[in-house]
């Protein structure tokens, strides 16, 4: 494909995507329509389409400002100008002379495009929810969140402004199967797979750039898995123990199960549960690939009921469903698509799980609650409302089970004390911790 055939691709698959799809979704769609394009074609379309959706407040505000339509076209366009800095190069890109280029620029685009090109992406006249990508009536909830373990307004908008960039991968070794993470490395190295260690998690292996490893020989024998290094300390933190009782509640595609399991080295039960079949599913090849065989899997419905787990279980772990705002650098325009009032049930889902958890654990027990998400609405205030009327539960000191899970394996130390705020709840964060944002909160349950 030449370069404009790529840009008429981009400009296509963007046209044809379904209102409220998303964004991953419709370029895989569009890349299926286009199973003859070649890797490197495959990757300049995707570079450009995320571009785009990368940039989406942004290009909106400044097509608006000069009064253009807010189109896919315009904006492949403008990111072209503004992101690219090809305004020059647009004639040869936009041609009816050239097969499969998108149609010339009409007298209108031509005036657009020259406009643009004397303005840049980031404008210091761009309200502050457009320069930053965010919505605008999550910025008060966002700034309360992890404003409490910053130390001004500038930090939390550079915070922000870390989840406009690409995540990074990282790999989680299974210690069932390998012991030491440098053999990973070192294995992956003979491969030419550039890696390194991660700073916080002991198991961590960080890819220095997005490649494919599930077709790799250490894959296929459990040796690994994908697993943000963030959600690979929310489950160290977890503290299972051989022959404990864990129940993970919400536990999707099994992540989290994985790294309890095999910390229990295979001894004791974790119950995995979730109202998908299909996501509990996933989680049964993970689990066979890795060698796991004492997690047990259970679907329930959205009205599951706690009599038969009553004070059963150790660790009751809750991976509550939540805005996933943490995460949004992985899907960038899952932020487009939250509403005040899925906000508003996801706080209730939330509310149901910790009094679901609360009747689960044993006394003695703690349940682990965690979300990626960066709002106080999601996190900190959900704690703090909980606590309230509940004293037979108590926030267990973070620092101490870090100590006593992550730095007994030679990992990372916690990090700085201004990590935790000041109820003792952990917050990681994507630019200071180089992690997805997850927040976690451990609640200890007293002997009765």
């Amino acid at each position: 494909m030449t370069p404009a055939a790529r840009i008429a691709a981009v400009i296509e698959i963007m046209q044809n995507m379904p209102e409220g799809q998303m964004a991953g979704q419709g370029l895989r769609a569009g890349m299926q329509r286009r199973r003859y394009a070649g890797s490197g074609d495959r990757a300049a379309i995707s570079t450009l389409f995320w571009q785009v959706q990368r940039a989406r407040a942004r290009i909106g505000w400044h097509l608006e400002e000069i009064a253009a339509e807010t189109s896919p076209r315009h904006q492949v366009i403008a990111a072209l100008v503004l992101i690219e800095k090809q305004h020059e190069e647009l004639q040869n890109l936009f041609t009816d002379a050239v097969s499969h280029a998108p149609p010339a620029l009409n007298d209108n685009e031509q005036a657009m495009a020259a406009t643009l090109a004397k303005r840049t992406l980031d404008d210091e006249n761009m309200p502050v929810d457009v320069a930053l990508e965010w919505p605008e009536f999550l910025l008060e909830d966002t700034r309360a969140g992890i404003g409490r373990v910053l130390n001004d307004s500038q930090n939390v908008e550079a915070e922000l402004a870390a989840l406009l960039d690409e995540a990074p991968t990282d790999l989680r070794i299974n210690p069932i199967k390998l012991d030491d993470r440098r053999l990973l490395r070192d294995r992956l190295a003979g491969r030419g797979i550039k890696c390194y260690a991660t700073s916080l998690s002991p198991w961590g292996v960080r890819l220095a750039k997005r490649t494919r490893t599930d077709e790799l020989q250490e894959w296929k024998k459990g040796q690994f898995d994908i697993q943000d290094e963030g959600s690979q300390i929310a489950a160290l933190l977890c503290d299972a123990r051989p022959g404990m009782q864990v129940a993970d509640v919400c536990a999707g595609a099994g992540g989290k199960s994985l790294v309890m399991a095999a910390r229990m080295q295979n001894k004791g039960r974790v119950l995995a549960i979730d109202n998908s079949a299909e996501r509990l599913e996933r989680s049964g090849e993970r689990l066979r690939r890795a060698g796991i065989h004492n997690v047990e899997r259970k679907v329930v419905d959205d009205k599951w009921g706690t009599r038969k787990w009553r004070a059963k279980f150790d660790r009751v772990v809750i991976d509550a469903p939540c805005s996933g705002s943490g995460t949004w650098r992985r899907q960038v325009d899952a932020r487009w698509r939250l509403t005040p009032e899925i906000l508003s049930r996801y706080h209730a889902t939330q509310q149901g799980l910790l009094e679901k958890a609360r009747a689960m654990v044993l006394p003695g027990g703690r349940i682990i609650y965690i979300t990626c998400s960066l709002l106080a609405s999601e996190c900190e205030a959900q704690i703090t409302a909980f606590l309230a009327d509940a004293p037979e539960l108590e926030i267990a000191d973070i620092g101490d089970i870090w100590e006593d899970t992550i730095g007994r394996l030679n990992g990372g130390a916690c990090p700085q004390t201004a990590s935790l705020n000041a109820s003792g709840m952990l917050r990681l964060l994507p630019r200071r911790d180089n992690t997805d944002g997850f927040f976690v909160a451990i609640i200890q349950a007293r002997l009765r």
